[in-house]
């Protein structure tokens, strides 16, 4: 069988440019989480059902793994279960018998610049947090648009036959808060 594992970090993030052949494959698995880990239910999932002769394509070194040993350890695993894995964006093929050295360390170290680059990323993040918070201007969560009152005022102008845009125009928001705050109990 061929796989296809394609992943992003975030929800709001977009999968096409990894799914751009997906009629090609026999199972596709994504997911949209962090591979700061291995532990992602999809990628558990396909390791669950490699056989002998699979055949696993990624984009990328960096989007099966984002740590060195990670990446490792789930190539190690795809070719320990008879299987073989090739990375697209590198032009890289893992197969079970594959012991070119030259082949390893370059995926080490793509896999080393990979890691990196997560690592300069939060690090970046962190220093900017640390920056807002001194000035006053980290909050760590949204505050809520409305107040409780006001939820409770959108719910009585529903029930007395407002419309949806009359409603959004009224108290300033979008058709997808008003739906969260109708949803609220009052």
């Amino acid at each position: 069988m061929k796989f296809l594992y394609a992943r992003v970090s975030t929800a709001d993030q977009n999968l096409d440019r990894q799914l751009d052949d997906v009629a090609n494959y026999d199972r596709v698995y994504t997911e949209k989480v962090s591979g700061k880990n291995k532990d992602r239910p999809e990628l558990n999932n396909m390791l669950k059902a490699l056989r002998k002769d699979d055949i696993v394509e990624c984009a990328s070194l960096d989007r099966l793994a984002r740590n060195l040993k990670d990446l490792l350890d789930i190539v190690e695993t795809i070719q320990h279960e008879g299987a073989t894995i090739h990375f697209k964006k590198e032009n890289m093929t893992f197969t079970p018998s594959t012991t070119d050295p030259t082949q390893k360390l370059m995926m080490t170290l793509l896999g080393a610049f990979a890691e990196f680059e997560r690592n300069l990323i939060l690090s970046r993040q962190k220093e900017g947090i640390e920056i807002a918070k001194r000035k006053g201007k980290y909050k760590k969560a949204h505050p809520k648009k409305l107040n409780n009152l006001i939820i409770a005022n959108i719910h009585a102008d529903r029930q007395a036959d407002l419309t949806e845009r009359e409603l959004m125009n009224k108290y300033h928001i979008s058709k997808p808060t008003l739906y969260r705050y109708l949803k609220v109990a009052v």
